[in-house]
């Protein structure tokens, strides 16, 4: 349960990071910044799930009398279920930060006025203005997302983030008996 708490506040702290260098940065410069920092945050979570990941199956292994192992599918588990509940931190995050401390309305006039900023600023994209200003119109008229919503789609994006990262991660921490252990004790 701590493994996901923790989990959840550092991609949070990561979220709030790259939106408010959208929204108040806003500049080409402040989206080069979160590309990185996006970047950091990715290793960061994938490091933080092995640790914990690892971490665990010591401590199960440790509580073990007879056979210490320790299998694929329960360190499977283990990461999808943290991941998962770092998803509802993050959702309830952003729920509060985007919804209540911001505002709908002025968080999306603000990622609205960013984008077209940097889209101003490229020669190329003069030309597809009109369409992007048809695209902007529609995100404006979106209407304001429940917190069932937000917290959701947060869940589901970390489920399916796990689900693939916890492929590699519980191979790697997986511990099971050497079955050919007593045969060379014996000879």
């Amino acid at each position: 349960m701590s493994y996901g708490a923790i989990l959840g506040l550092v991609m949070l702290a990561s979220h709030i990071f790259e939106q408010c260098a959208v929204i108040y940065g806003g500049t080409m410069g402040w989206y080069s910044v979160m590309g990185i920092e996006y970047i950091v945050a990715i290793v960061v979570y994938i490091w933080m799930l092995y640790r914990f990941a690892k971490s665990y199956s010591l401590e199960v292994m440790a509580q073990q009398s007879d056979v210490k192992m320790f299998s694929f599918s329960r360190a499977y588990g283990f990461i999808v279920s943290v991941s998962s509940l770092s998803g509802v931190i993050v959702g309830l995050g952003r729920y509060i930060l985007h919804n209540l401390v911001i505002g709908h309305s002025e968080y999306t006039q603000a990622m609205i006025s960013s984008l077209q900023a940097i889209l101003k600023a490229n020669p190329e994209t003069a030309a597809m203005m009109g369409t992007y200003n048809q695209m902007f119109a529609q995100l404006a008229a979106q209407p304001e997302p429940t917190i069932l919503q937000t917290v959701f789609s947060s869940v589901w994006s970390y489920f399916l983030a796990s689900a693939i990262v916890a492929l590699v991660i519980a191979a790697v921490v997986k511990k099971e008996p050497n079955i050919f252990e007593k045969n060379n004790s014996e000879e």
